[in-house]
């Protein structure tokens, strides 16, 4: 009823538009802060660690099996997120991509995981192709952490 006693006088619309834009905006950003509240993730809990040596070394087994999957595939970014927390602080992706050869490997498969408080070791047989000879087969000894739940594998630089 106020604002219809305003607005009745012509002289004072001008107030009726300025409250009308002001309740607009505080609209408009209470509506913002729920729709944001809404879309962000919640807070994840780390998965808990395995607890068994073999609960860790299959872990660890399908990690570096994907990791090799992504690496067969010449998925550079997805090997990259393989990767521990900590070789990703000390190696950028730039530099990952660029001392990994791309397209050569044909295969990755993993023959066995040791692991001992945390730490794993980790035996991959690896077929790739070398500019001379195709489908030269090594194995690679790789080191996996397990931190937060997750398996990670550790990148020494070359």
């Amino acid at each position: 009823m106020v604002f219809g006693g305003i607005s009745a006088n012509p002289g004072n619309q001008g107030v009726l538009v300025v409250v009308s834009r002001q309740a607009c905006r505080v609209l408009a950003t209470l509506g913002m802060l729920i729709v944001t509240g809404c879309a962000t993730s919640p807070i994840s809990v780390p998965a808990a660690a395995p607890k068994t040596p073999e609960a860790q070394q299959a872990l660890v087994a399908q990690r570096a099996s994907e990791r090799w999957d992504a690496m067969v595939k010449n998925d550079l970014d997805a090997a990259y997120a393989f990767m521990s927390p900590g070789s990703r602080q000390v190696t950028s992706l730039e530099k990952f991509k660029a001392n990994t050869r791309r397209g050569a490997f044909r295969k990755g498969i993993v023959d066995s995981v040791v692991c001992e408080e945390g730490a794993c070791k980790v035996r991959v047989v690896v077929t790739y192709d070398h500019p001379k000879m195709k489908g030269i087969t090594t194995p690679v000894s790789e080191a996996w952490i397990i931190d937060g739940g997750q398996a990670w594998y550790v990148y020494a630089s070359p």
